[in-house]
């Protein structure tokens, strides 16, 4: 019996030993590896940057135009290829680069749906795929990223609903889905978990239902756009407790009463309102008088901005 249990246990040591050298080995080239098949999806690259700089003899990893590695683990860190004019898909290996920390491959013409491995790179906390031509839905995968902080995918061709588990990532500080063609509602409950959103974007997409209440818990939340949508009802009261909300974009939608709205939350010093009922225009100009600082509002087409004139003549 103990020489079985120590012939069990050389042979589970050998197991291990393997796979921790299989480990390192596939460490130090998985990233290479991912990269190359990234490369191999490009399809249009104008400048042949990525062709004649992206080579696997002469040169290293960490020379890539667009690449950066750490020091310390000697790993790719973060991938910049904004603005290069590169067309292509996205594929599933960027989920391999393990230590990513930033990808923006925004402004280019990417195409393809964006990959649920996206969601692998769990210390990833930069992600900008603007200015694409993405389709398909949202991944949920994007959801799963614990130290993400901005979350641009604005300006593509993405569809469906937003995914619930983006208002999960606690760590997001900004989220643009704007220009778009999103669709469904949003929850109740979305800034729940969201206590450092600083930025909030969906403008130009085709949301519907009444706006969220509970916006207030995003308590730091300075930039709300949600124009040209589908929104419909009122303004929810709780809104007016965003005390660091500087500009708010509402307009293009189906809400109604703001102007009672805002006459019966604001102590109005002045307000001069005109409505064309044929379009739906209305243009506001509100001040408030909070002890010293004297807050200016204008709503035009339904978008609120703040200025602080802090005493000055408004006129």
């Amino acid at each position: 019996m103990m020489a079985r249990a120590i012939i069990v246990g050389f042979l589970l040591l050998i197991y291990c030993i393997n796979n921790i050298s299989a480990s390192v080995i596939r460490n130090i080239s998985t990233d290479k590896s991912a990269l190359l098949a990234f490369k191999a999806q490009i399809t249009n690259d104008p400048n042949e940057i990525l062709s004649k700089n992206w080579t696997q003899q002469g040169t290293t990893v960490c020379s890539w135009i667009g690449v950066s590695r750490s020091t310390k683990h000697q790993r790719v860190v973060a991938l910049n290829l904004k603005s290069l004019r590169l067309g292509g898909s996205v594929p599933k290996e960027i989920g391999n680069l393990s230590f990513l920390s930033f990808l923006e491959i925004g402004n280019n013409t990417f195409i393809g749906e964006i990959p649920n491995e996206v969601g692998f790179l769990k210390k990833l906390k930069y992600l900008s795929l603007q200015m694409n031509n993405l389709t398909g839905q949202i991944p949920q995968s994007l959801g799963f990223l614990p130290r993400l902080e901005l979350l641009d995918l604005s300006e593509n061709d993405l569809f469906g609903n937003v995914p619930l588990s983006i208002f999960n990532v606690s760590s997001l500080k900004l989220i643009d889905l704007g220009f778009n063609d999103l669709t469904g509602t949003l929850p109740n409950d979305m800034c729940s978990n969201l206590p450092l959103l600083q930025s909030l974007f969906m403008a130009h997409n085709h949301l519907v239902g009444e706006l969220p209440s509970g916006l207030d818990k995003c308590t730091q939340l300075k930039y709300l756009s949600l124009s040209y949508n589908r929104f419909t009802g009122n303004l929810p009261r709780d809104m007016w407790n965003m005390s660091k909300l500087e500009d708010m974009f509402l307009g293009w939608n189906n809400l109604s009463e703001i102007c009672m709205f805002l006459r019966k939350i604001f102590r109005i010093e002045m307000i001069s309102c005109h409505a064309e009922a044929s379009c739906g225009i209305w243009i506001e100009r509100i001040s408030v008088n909070h002890g010293r600082c004297l807050q200016l509002w204008y709503l035009v087409n339904g978008d609120l901005y703040k200025k602080e004139t802090h005493g000055r003549s408004l006129r």
